[in-house]
């Protein structure tokens, strides 16, 4: 749980810096995918790094896959 909670971190923090230079989208429009890609369409121009970007994805599944094993295990 806890890789899934640092995904949601990761995720939000993308979508604040996306918020900061002026998207308007709710963050529930555009969700999983269109956040990371985004981030990296604007990282150059704005001079971020793009590890947060990649290392959503990772995260993610990873968090789901051994939340999975460990609710079936029970």
């Amino acid at each position: 749980m806890l890789l899934l909670a640092f995904f949601a971190v990761v995720h939000y923090y993308l979508y604040l810096r996306l918020r900061d230079i002026g998207y308007g989208k709710h963050i529930f429009n555009f969700l999983l995918v269109a956040i990371p890609v985004d981030y990296l369409r604007n990282r150059a121009k704005y001079g971020w790094s793009a590890w947060p970007a990649y290392l959503v994805w990772p995260l993610l599944i990873v968090g789901l896959v051994l939340f999975a094993i460990g609710v079936f295990r029970l």
